[in-house]
């Protein structure tokens, strides 16, 4: 090999020994970008997510609070074999008293299988609210302006022999012989059951009629789930959940701003809540009672009304618990009768949920063959 002209070869070569500044400052300069977009991208489908898991959150609750008080619903005013009951009277429906004929009792609104109070637009506070129910702030029992109230009364749909009643619940009997004095008891105390059903005589004690557990269940809204937090949360108000004997508070869902119910009454010819008959007197129109609706009311004016309520149109505001950084929320929504709420001009998102819930016992009792 020519050593001569291998070394010429070398020296003509220039040697790299490093970066410059310029370049080192223009590589920095392109990571800096490349990372900047990483940054961006991964900040932009953060919040993507957050808001989708939002969203989530906002149907979840919507839906599952239709669930709830349709489930319910469906069963309003089911008493065992024996489902006709007269309109009694409109009580307190958290009273515990269940069989006392010189008080208001229990079994005075029977007949009563759905019942409500009105808030009749946004921002509205019910007129002497039941079950302690209050607009003070920071209650337990705080009831939210411009929220119904909905209340429901059912038997359960087991049935128990009267010896098991276990003296911690409320459980009612319902008799379907003529020959009992009683038509109903409401009681916990298991030699309080003596009614009888069909077939009976004027003197054995048997056929025993069936003891069922008795549930008077109030929903509302509250503006707060715990006491300050500030989130609107569906509550339940319900006797013996947990066999006390008294009436407790369960928080059900959050974010359900507002409720709204619509009575579907039988019978009614002039959507006033008060039952007509075709002659104008204050009695229900007999010739239309078939089961279906005839008018939508937001409340009723006597027990005759409320006993004549055969579907209710549920109307829900839920809100996401959380803000949303740049939204301002311009939106109106229509909440049936009650009108329109809004705009709310916050940075909450909302969607209003609805539903016609049929009132299978007192309306399938109706239907005309």
């Amino acid at each position: 090999m020519n050593h001569s002209a291998y070394t010429r070869t070398f020296k003509n070569r220039i040697s790299q020994r490093g970066l410059s500044l310029v370049e080192l400052m223009i590589s920095i300069t392109i990571g800096l970008l490349i990372l900047s977009t990483l940054v961006m991208l991964f900040v932009n489908q953060s919040k993507t997510r957050t808001e989708l898991d939002k969203s989530n959150r906002l149907i979840d609750n919507g839906r599952y609070a239709l669930e709830v008080l349709s489930e319910d619903l469906r069963l309003a005013g089911f008493y065992g074999e024996r489902n006709l009951v007269a309109a009694g009277v409109i009580n307190d429906p958290c009273t515990t008293t269940p069989t006392d004929p010189s008080v208001t009792e229990m079994r005075d609104a029977l007949g009563l299988h759905v019942a409500g109070y009105d808030a009749s637009g946004l921002g509205v506070a019910i007129v002497s609210p039941p079950c302690g129910l209050t607009t003070t702030p920071l209650a337990t029992a705080n009831l939210k302006n411009g929220s119904d109230i909905l209340v429901l009364r059912r038997a359960d749909t087991t049935a128990i022999p009267a010896a098991s009643v276990s003296g911690t619940h409320h459980y009612i009997q319902l008799s379907n012989c003529k020959y009992d004095l009683a038509t109903s008891v409401i009681s916990k105390t298991a030699s309080d059951f003596n009614l009888r059903k069909h077939p009976c005589n004027s003197t054995s004690t048997l056929p025993a009629a069936n003891v069922r557990r008795f549930f008077v269940q109030t929903y509302f809204v509250s503006p707060n789930n715990i006491a300050g937090d500030g989130i609107p949360t569906l509550k339940l108000k319900e006797l013996d959940p947990t066999g006390t004997g008294v009436f407790v508070i369960t928080p059900l869902v959050e974010g359900i701003e507002f409720l709204q119910v619509d009575y579907g009454i039988d019978g009614d010819n002039n959507a006033d809540g008060v039952m007509d008959d075709i002659n104008g007197d204050s009695f229900i129109n007999i010739a239309d009672t078939d089961g279906v609706a005839d008018s939508y009311v937001t409340t009723c004016a006597t027990a005759v009304c409320w006993s004549n309520i055969v579907s209710v149109k549920l109307w829900i505001i839920a809100r996401n618990i959380e803000t949303t950084v740049g939204y301002t929320n311009t939106n109106t929504y229509t909440l049936g009768l009650a009108g329109t709420f809004g705009p709310f001009n916050d940075s909450y998102k909302r969607h209003v949920y609805t539903q016609t819930v049929r009132l299978v016992n007192p309306s399938s009792r109706r239907e005309t063959p």
